[in-house]
């Protein structure tokens, strides 16, 4: 796959080798997983202040807006005539130009231009991203003029091939790319007049995470026990003139690998910005001990009050292991199932296997493209004696705790199988997180260590 970014900030890229979803043997069903296409919506839907115009049918809007607005509210009541306009069609985010066959004969300019004239008078909107659905990309209409003639001094940006062939987190670095090179200010501030504070950056948190909010709290939060301010969270949360200033920050985090690393990369190229990966994504005490020790020393920080938080929180955790332990032996030996992206379940079996002496007997990755730490994965199990497992078929096994999307833990209990499941992607099976929940780092271990063990007991 190759990408070109325009000058006119209009991006483009050319589909590559892949599909849309891979055969998914847990079930022998096949396992759809969002592409692309998704993962450019999400990361503009992911900013503050951007409104998402999808150039294309109806078919296409649904489903984008109806996530984007369960992971972040932006309007509290659910009445479909609040949104009565054509673009909307009910739902609040995500308006689409409803592009039907004669558009696809004759063009689609002129439905387009309505819907841009519209939005140009709403002040709500202080960015217009025009995203092409794949169907509309083969039309030819010019996005950036039509934009320019009817937006005037509004901000914009145009996606005009989504890539439909490649998997999600291709798409969310899209996005953010594009984000960047419309808002984006030309240089850095100094240093000086960046804050008090030394100033990160958070890339790859996804709109499109299970616990999406709660993960970029728990992120802000041990930065900031780390004393270090957040800027800019790209495409999760941040607003308009947080992208603006992106290139002020001494250090960008790359929190999963798979939804950040080119960000972090360009960000290095246009501002010279150091970056730090997460080996993973910081689960389980451990690993976000040695992350942010990391962070706060390459950024100017102290991870100390982190460490002594942690050091508490490890406490709490034994006592309820070793109470467990004491009368059941568990949770030593118990066999898991995980489902997941490579770096997803490196971080997780990682964590489950050192700081619980769970066994992996299944683990099924999904986005294959986005394979950054396939190797890393890989060797682990080689060390755990444990290569088998992964792509093995849970119903060929006996896992007693699955670590998957609601859907696939729905999928296994209609086979019959008795098992404790966590969900860990989306889709869920429709629990309502009225109080934000994380697996990232230290509140998120707790977390996950309250599940595996309420899991094991009932």
């Amino acid at each position: 796959m190759t990408e070109s970014f325009s000058s006119n900030r209009s991006y483009k890229s050319q589909d590559g080798n892949g599909t849309g979803s891979m055969p998914h043997p847990w079930g022998e069903m096949d396992g759809i997983y969002p592409d692309s296409f998704s993962g450019i919506v999400f990361a503009l839907e992911g900013t503050e202040g951007a409104t998402v115009l999808l150039n294309g049918p109806t078919g296409c809007k649904y489903y984008h807006s109806s996530l984007s607005d369960s992971q972040t509210f932006r309007m509290f009541d659910f009445d479909p005539l609040s949104f009565p306009m054509k673009w909307y069609f009910g739902q609040p985010r995500v308006p689409s130009t409803y592009l039907d066959n004669a558009d696809y004969v004759y063009g689609g300019e002129a439905k387009l231009a309505e819907a841009l004239d519209f939005f140009k008078a709403q002040d709500s909107i202080g960015l217009i991203c025009i995203v092409n659905t794949p169907g509309a990309a083969l039309i030819g209409d010019d996005l950036d003029r039509i934009a320019s003639a009817h937006l005037g001094d509004k901000p914009f940006l145009t996606v005009e091939t989504p890539g439909y062939s490649t998997d999600i987190c291709h798409g969310f670095e899209i996005g953010a790319r594009a984000l960047v090179d419309a808002l984006g200010a030309d240089a850095p501030l100094q240093p000086e007049k960046a804050g008090d504070r030394p100033r990160v950056n958070l890339l790859g948190l996804p709109l499109y995470s299970r616990n999406y909010t709660g993960d970029v709290a728990e992120m802000r939060r041990l930065c900031e026990l780390c004393g270090l301010e957040v800027g800019c969270v790209l495409g999760g949360g941040s607003g308009l003139d947080d992208v603006a200033h992106i290139g002020d920050a001494c250090l960008n985090i790359v929190v999963h690998p798979e939804y950040g690393m080119e960000s972090a990369a360009y960000l290095h190229e246009r501002y010279g910005t150091a970056y730090y990966v997460c080996d993973g994504a910081p689960v389980g005490f451990a690993a976000t001990e040695r992350a942010f020790t990391d962070i706060a020393r390459h950024a100017g920080g102290d991870a100390a009050p982190l460490l002594d938080q942690s050091k508490k929180a490890r406490m709490r955790s034994f006592s309820y292991i070793s109470r467990l332990n004491s009368l059941t032996g568990l949770p030593k030996g118990v066999p898991f199932a995980a489902e997941g992206s490579f770096s997803e379940l490196y971080a997780i079996t990682s964590f489950l296997t050192d700081y619980l002496a769970l066994v992996p007997v299944a683990l099924w990755p999904v986005y294959e493209q986005s394979d950054c730490c396939a190797a890393k994965l890989n060797e682990l199990l080689e060390q755990l004696g444990a290569r088998e497992a992964l792509g093995r078929d849970p119903l060929s096994c006996e896992p007693e705790l699955v670590f998957a999307s609601g859907s696939t833990i729905a999928r296994l209990q209609l086979e019959g199988r008795e098992f404790a499941g966590i969900e860990t992607m989306l889709p869920t099976l429709g629990y309502l997180d009225v109080v934000p929940k994380t697996f990232l780092g230290i509140n998120g271990t707790l977390q996950l260590v309250e599940m595996v063990l309420n899991g094991l007991k009932f």
